[in-house]
């Protein structure tokens, strides 16, 4: 059996609290940059300090864990933006679709459950609408 290998990439839009706003907009303004820029660099530092840290478990694992009960390594992440209407917004990429599970020989299948719950979690605590997710076939 052949494995179909895809990214998944979880699509966020804009802030999506009035705090996260109102500190986007003053940062925008003290550093002569966008809005959407001030946004995308937060997004894509918040991932750099918590998601994809390489020393010990990272939040994206802990969020897996939570979800599955399962332990598992995912350091193929990576962020990128999309546009939409002329505007920049975030974007997380998952490298595959399976994840290895940590100590064994199995592997976990990234469900759209478990997708859903990761871009749930990432609106809920980091304040960045989740928009959707798309699986892409490589």
């Amino acid at each position: 059996m052949t494995e179909v290998v895809s990214r998944i990439e979880l699509r966020f839009g804009a802030a999506s609290s009035e705090w996260r706003q109102e500190i986007s907009s003053k940062r925008a303004i003290e550093c002569d940059v966008s809005v959407e820029r001030i946004l995308n660099v937060d997004f894509e530092d918040m991932l750099n300090s918590s998601w994809m840290r390489e020393d010990g478990d990272n939040l994206f694992e802990l969020l897996i864990f939570i979800k599955t009960g399962e332990k598992v390594n995912c350091r193929n992440l990576s962020f990128a933006t999309y546009t939409h209407n002329g505007t920049q917004y975030p974007k997380v990429i998952i490298h595959g679709d399976y994840l290895d599970i940590k100590d064994t020989n199995r592997r976990l299948w990234l469900n759209d459950e478990t997708i859903n719950f990761i871009g749930e979690e990432i609106d809920l605590n980091f304040e960045y609408q989740f928009v959707d997710f798309e699986r892409i076939s490589q």
